[in-house]
């Protein structure tokens, strides 16, 4: 039989609400010192992950991240009760740094979407209308050739440089409720910005409210905000690379 793993919390003593998670199976914790892993037995026979399997784990997280604080690990954790508490061994001091530097936060996830193609045509447009020359060149020569120009030499540069200036104001406008952020910039064409803040509790009223004035701006973006989580993006280990080769890289 192996366990399923939902994260470390900052207890050793026993879950007092009884719980359930995976199956039906009942949750329990594993301790080990102040802190424990909380886990569910799992049929090794019968691993397969569904959407039924996700709904569960995330609402067992949920629970958790309201009574304790909760380092989350990845959905579909699955290992032995030996490497539960190597893990927990081996990484004890970066464990509890986590967990004090984390306490009563939360992670939120701002996306913003634009339509990467309507900026560049414009940014085009706006090329040819201030270099007539140009204009003239690829009515003579061929538009697509120019445009493949455009896109080479000038319109990369400033779409990059539009895309800095717009994750700018996002960021400038969320940043004062937040502790600390990631920002992942043009994921792709349309995906302009992918940012995961960690907000202290307290501070979540402000942080929804200024996304909401965030979406009334100018302009034609779209603004999804999802949380609060977990700091699933905010966990630091002093070496990566070990505790990914620890308990098979659920952490």
């Amino acid at each position: 039989m192996k366990i399923y793993t939902y994260g470390i919390i900052d207890s050793n003593i026993s879950l007092e609400e009884p719980l359930t998670g995976l199956n039906g199976a009942p949750v329990h914790n594993i301790p080990y010192r102040d802190i424990s892993m909380v886990i569910s037995t799992i049929d090794e026979n019968n691993e397969e992950m569904t959407n039924t399997h996700a709904i569960e784990h995330h609402k067992v997280v949920e629970i958790l991240m309201k009574r304790f604080t909760l380092l989350p690990v990845k959905f579909r954790s699955i290992f032995n009760k030996d490497q539960a508490i190597s893990i927990m061994e081996n990484f004890y001091s970066d464990i509890r740094d986590n967990i004090d530097r984390l306490r009563n936060k939360e992670e939120f996830g701002i996306k913003v979407i634009w339509s990467g193609e309507k900026i560049k045509e414009q940014i085009i447009r706006d090329q040819c209308r201030n270099n007539p020359v140009l204009l003239e060149e690829s009515e003579s020569q061929g538009r697509r050739f120019i445009e493949e120009v455009f896109k080479d030499y000038v319109i990369d540069k400033e779409f990059r440089e539009k895309a800095d200036i717009c994750v700018a104001i996002v960021d400038n406008f969320l940043c004062k409720y937040v502790t600390e952020k990631r920002l992942e910039k043009l994921k792709n064409n349309d995906l302009l910005l992918n940012a995961f803040y960690l907000v202290e509790r307290g501070k979540e009223k402000g942080f929804k409210e200024a996304f909401e004035v965030l979406k009334l701006a100018p302009g034609n973006f779209r603004y999804i905000c999802s949380g609060p989580y977990p700091p699933y993006n905010f966990i630091k280990w002093s070496d990566p690379e070990a505790c990914k080769q620890s308990g098979e890289k659920v952490l």
